[in-house]
């Protein structure tokens, strides 16, 4: 079943539907020169913040920054970048030392790589103790690399399961599934080819959002991508479990449309109502919830995801400061800032999002300018959170990601067998690993 709503959307571009649009007009995609510095012990009252252009966190932060420029007096210059964009300009700044940039907005998947270069300054000399314990558990493993503490995290999320409460109370299920087997089932049970609606929808296309479904399935059933040893292990039981799980919905239950879907897809159909199930991230509540956006508007409820062990891979955006920068201090008050309890608290409320620190998510759970199902979805986010796993921290992950995408796109595509597609993606981590 093709949906209306197919189109080149990303991720990215989706969460800035639902953050709104950059807050500052000219801001550029090329890098800047290095421009006026501080003196050379990191000092200085002007910092650059390069950032994804047209984020949310891109809005937020620049709405508020006179804020931080009023109590610090340290002038902040958003530069904003497109995503497609910022992992090689940032790598070209750092390689030719310019420091045009004195904080890097750093998707996590990036961290390994530049902790290694030596392109990021460690923080855990800045850090105090008692603001380290104030981070939920796990959140600061997103943005640290071999020990050492690289960045602060302003956004940590992972996939929840959109479910929705109309279709569950008619179809008679009192609860969202808790397991693998539950899931199915309540697939099965409200598919209504007939109707147009689908249980839930496996993604198939090849790219990264297929890669955080099949590792988050992955994950649930015990395995990772990288052993404990720093092997590749992709070619596993836990492997073979996650791939019998989708082909399982799609090709034995046809509980799930037939095509290789993207993200795009699903959070489409999901909010045209033709999808009762649908795991997405913590940015289509927001969305789900406008009338303008959504048929299915207070007909929805979030979840955490089912599994063996319920919880899905987590990834983050952080703040973290470039060793080039001639600010380093100057750039190191912002990152305190911009991570601090307040600020995590607006942009949780802003985005209806999950926020790293565990001061921000009790403020937020007990505000009453947002209403109780937006409460419970915030808590719902900090849960999953908390009780799950992040990638492993490694240079080689983008390549072990896209290799995870190709594995999965195969096998629902039906041109590779599970065993062929886990080999090949296995021969290609090795590689990948061994190079690093």
């Amino acid at each position: 079943m093709a949906s209306p709503q197919r189109t080149t959307l990303s991720r990215r571009t989706l969460l800035r539907l639902a953050g709104g649009t950059a807050a500052a007009a000219g801001l550029t995609a090329c890098a800047p020169s290095a421009g006026p510095v501080g003196g050379g012990g990191g000092g200085g009252n002007r910092i650059t913040v390069g950032v994804e252009s047209g984020s949310p966190h891109e809005t937020f932060f620049s709405q508020r920054a006179a804020q931080f420029t009023q109590a610090t007096g340290i002038q902040v210059e958003f530069l904003g970048v497109p995503h497609a964009n910022m992992h090689q300009q940032f790598l070209s700044d750092a390689l030719s030392g310019a420091g045009a940039y004195d904080v890097l907005a750093t998707d996590q998947p990036w961290v390994p790589e530049f902790a290694a270069k030596g392109f990021l300054l460690p923080l855990d000399d800045r850090l105090a103790p008692g603001d380290r314990d104030d981070f939920v558990p796990g959140t600061l493993e997103t943005v640290s690399y071999d020990g050492a503490l690289y960045g602060l995290p302003f956004m940590v999320h992972n996939l929840v399961l959109y479910y929705r409460t109309d279709l569950f109370e008619a179809a008679g299920i009192s609860a969202p599934p808790t397991t693998w087997d539950e899931y199915r089932e309540y697939a099965r049970r409200l598919t209504d080819p007939a109707a147009g609606v689908w249980g839930t929808l496996v993604p198939g296309k090849q790219d990264g959002e297929v890669a955080t479904r099949i590792h988050s399935f992955l994950q649930q059933a015990g395995g990772d991508v990288v052993d404990a040893t720093g092997a590749a292990s992709f070619d596993s039981e836990p492997a073979r479990a996650a791939f019998a799980l989708m082909t399982g919905i799609q090709f034995d239950d046809h509980s799930s449309p037939d095509g290789l879907h993207d993200l795009t897809t699903m959070q489409g159909l999901f909010l045209q109502g033709k999808v009762a199930m649908a795991p997405v991230w913590p940015y289509l509540y927001s969305l789900g919830q406008d009338p303008a956006q959504s048929q299915v508007a207070g007909r929805f409820a979030v979840a955490l995801h089912p599994g063996e062990h319920q919880g899905a891979t987590t990834y983050s955006w952080g703040f973290g400061i470039s060793a080039a920068s001639r600010n380093a201090d100057a750039a190191w008050r912002f990152v305190q800032w911009a991570t601090n309890t307040e600020q995590l608290t607006g942009y949780g409320k802003d985005q209806v999002n999950p926020v790293p620190r565990a001061s921000a998510v009790e403020a937020l759970t007990a505000d009453g300018e947002i209403d109780e199902a937006g409460r419970r979805a915030i808590a719902t986010f900090s849960e999953s959170v908390e009780r799950s796993t992040t990638i492993p921290m490694v240079p080689a992950y983008p390549q072990l990601q896209n290799d995870m995408a190709v594995a999965a796109s195969a096998v629902m595509a039906r041109s590779k067998t599970v065993d062929q597609a886990l080999a090949d993606a296995q021969a290609s981590m090795t590689q990948a690993l061994r190079s690093s």
